[in-house]
């Protein structure tokens, strides 16, 4: 078999064959390879196309096609390096926009029970080559070392246990996963969001609400009991293919270290491991399939159940054509171990209460009796921090009327008995002004400046996961305790003056919204708003303006239009500010001229710099790969403080080429 290969030290070599490659030793190969002059993109690009074809192979069926092509990537060089830069670059400087469930990137810096980091180009390459040493020797050979136990605080004030094995392990389990995630990916339920490849909470609360927006149904609002922690082992290595099942068994059976005590593992999965999430998500498969089967098997429920045909339907405004299951009555939405099932009849919620209860007892799972409920939608349940509800339509006296005599949908505003609302929940408000509160108070004696570069972060990102929800209320509530606790903090600085001078001093007008903070330097004629904090109610967006992944779709289907227009929008692990920028640069990275792709950490790099004059603006910004901008850096190393580097106009001169490239974007 031909393989073509391509050196990652450069844009275009010749391509070798597969046998002459293998013989080349791992110190010959190494020799080639300088860490930070790797063409990234064209790695990331490599593996991701073998991603493509393995998802299509399974996809078609041709099982024998995919297991080889997972094979090969797993033990490719590309792969390889894309893992263990993931573990210890990514990690460290990547933000998590997950649920609360997944470990900060704080915790990601934490070292296994070897006690080793690996954070300097010279020891990502020693890991690269032990890593290849291993692969190359053969996986039956490798043996994981034991996890190491921490213990992170849960929001409802307990403890939750995390395993945090090696840094090599976790690259090792990092390129297992490049290899199996696009074989079970085309595998998985489409009512699955939860730690999938561009999905995520957004639209498991739109799939809720759009199944909840016509009509009052029936919840499931269901819970695993410590789901990660009692994962049956033999079940689940029974759904791992022969080839992987013993080096998943190894991982699974690890063990942890607590205090210098060895504990073994008989079932669960660590959370922490790269390869976890995965893990769950094969466990949990097919409950949606399973379920229905047997609510269909039941005499004279196939009508109250309906049927999973799967029909295309067409947009009226877009006029695109996109794949849904219209005749099935039943809903099922489920977030890695959250889950909520929905249907008209309560009796149909009871036995798939009861049903599910014992399919989970074949994973070793159970159903919290705690957190497990049947509620109807006008008692409202909460579903990943947001309270989902039905309310009594409200809509009376000349203003119902006027709706009538309006267009059709302002006829059926009126007439309809009920409202659903998706909001944010009174815990998490009240928890995150909390954390709001704390900070402001921490930094009494910071500068205006220093206060809002730490208040925005927390602020944006908050706004950010609400903003296409019923969020007004909790914005404008927001708002107004964070400027009652702003103009505390500013009247304590200046105990002696009044409350008009604080004012004057501290707060301004902002494209038309007053009372807003800010640092503010001169006088009268000569004021000049320096810096100014955007508050919550600045961040939403237009109610239900989300738009979920579609049915039976995959980030490894091939279809990048798709996924880039998506990116694009804002959907996915990025901010609105990054998307605009993605949007005018039609989805192109100006350094390496790459496409951006929904896994890649984005950075947003001053033209300009600002230490120069350059403002803090779109207009002074491109959006470039983290590892474009490590190299912009790394290639301008004097760059910080030379005016050298521009001309008078502040312009780039020649001598900062990397400079020069991204100002003519």
């Amino acid at each position: 078999m031909n393989i073509l290969w391509q050196h990652p030290n450069s844009e275009w070599v010749p391509l070798t064959h597969c046998d002459k490659l293998r013989c080349e030793s791992i110190e010959f190969v190494m020799a080639k390879w300088d860490w930070d002059k790797l063409v990234w993109g064209k790695v990331r690009r490599l593996v991701f196309n073998l991603q493509k074809r393995i998802y299509k192979a399974t996809k078609l069926g041709r099982y024998k096609k995919a297991k080889s092509l997972m094979y090969l990537l797993q033990n490719s060089y590309y792969a390889t390096l894309l893992a263990v830069r993931t573990v210890t670059t990514e990690n460290f400087r990547g933000k998590s926009f997950c649920s609360a469930k997944t470990f900060s990137s704080e915790g990601k810096r934490t070292a296994g029970v070897d006690r080793v980091k690996v954070n300097t180009p010279k020891r990502k390459m020693a890991l690269v080559r032990d890593m290849l040493d291993t692969i190359h020797t053969g996986w039956d050979k490798y043996r994981p070392m034991p996890a190491k136990r921490i213990y992170i605080p849960k929001s409802n004030g307990k403890l939750r246990p995390l395993g945090i094995p090696t840094i090599k392990d976790r690259a090792m389990q990092a390129v297992t996963k490049l290899a199996l995630e696009p074989f079970y990916e085309a595998r998985f339920e489409s009512c699955s969001y939860g730690f999938r490849p561009a999905m995520g909470c957004h639209d498991a609360i739109d799939k809720i609400a759009g199944a909840l927006l016509k009509k009052q149904k029936w919840v499931l609002d269901a819970d695993i009991k410590n789901c990660f922690d009692n994962i049956d082992h033999k079940f689940l290595t029974t759904q791992i293919d022969a080839h992987w099942r013993p080096i998943i068994k190894r991982w699974l059976k690890a063990g942890y270290m607590e205090k210098y005590d060895y504990n073994q593992t008989d079932m669960g999965t660590p959370q922490g491991g790269t390869i976890s999430p995965l893990l769950a998500n094969i466990a949990l498969d097919q409950m949606e399939t399973d379920l229905i089967e047997h609510l269909r098997s039941i005499k004279g429920w196939k009508v109250k159940i309906g049927t999973t045909k799967v029909s295309i339907k067409t947009d009226k405004k877009t006029k695109k054509g996109y794949k849904c299951r219209s005749h099935l009555n039943i809903d099922l939405i489920r977030y890695a171990d959250d889950f909520v099932v929905l249907h008209e009849d309560k009796e149909v919620i009871e036995e798939s209460k009861r049903f599910i209860g014992m399919w989970l007892e074949v994973r070793g799972l159970t159903l919290s009796e705690e957190k497990t409920k049947i509620v109807n939608s006008t008692d409202g349940f909460d579903f990943l921090g947001h309270h989902i509800r039905h309310y009594e339509n409200r809509i009376k006296g000349t203003y119902k009327l006027k709706l009538l005599n309006g267009n059709p949908t302002e006829q059926r505003k009126a007439k309809a008995t009920h409202v659903l609302r998706v909001e944010p929940t009174k815990e998490k408000v009240k928890l995150h002004y909390r954390e709001i509160s704390d900070t402001i108070w921490k930094l009494k004696a910071a500068t205006p400046s220093e206060l809002i570069r730490i208040l925005q972060p927390k602020i944006t990102g908050w706004a950010n996961y609400y903003k296409a929800v019923h969020s007004n209320e909790a914005f404008s509530k927001l708002d107004h305790l964070l400027w009652k606790r702003l103009y505390q903090w500013a009247r304590r600085r200046h105990s002696q003056r009044g409350k008009r001078w604080v004012a004057d001093k501290y707060f301004c007008t902002v494209k038309g919204r007053k009372w807003t903070f800010a640092e503010i330097r001169g006088k009268g004629k000569d004021r000049v708003i320096v810096k100014s904090l955007k508050g919550y109610s600045k961040h939403k967006e237009r109610t239900g303006s989300h738009a979920r992944v579609g049915y039976d779709r995959s980030y490894f289907d091939g279809d990048t239009a798709y996924w880039a227009e998506r990116l694009s929008k804002g959907y996915g692990n990025i901010t609105p500010s990054k998307a605009k920028m993605l949007k005018r640069q039609d989805g192109i990275c100006p350094v390496c001229k790459g496409r951006f792709m929904n896994e890649d950490l984005l950075e947003a790099h001053h033209i300009h710099p600002r230490h120069l004059g350059g403002e803090n603006k779109y207009t002074n910004l491109v959006l470039v790969h983290l590892h474009c901008h490590d190299k912009i850096h790394r290639e301008n190393k004097n760059l910080k403080g030379r005016r050298s580097n521009y001309t008078d106009d502040g312009q780039p001169s020649d001598t900062n080429e990397w400079a020069k490239q991204v100002w003519n974007v």
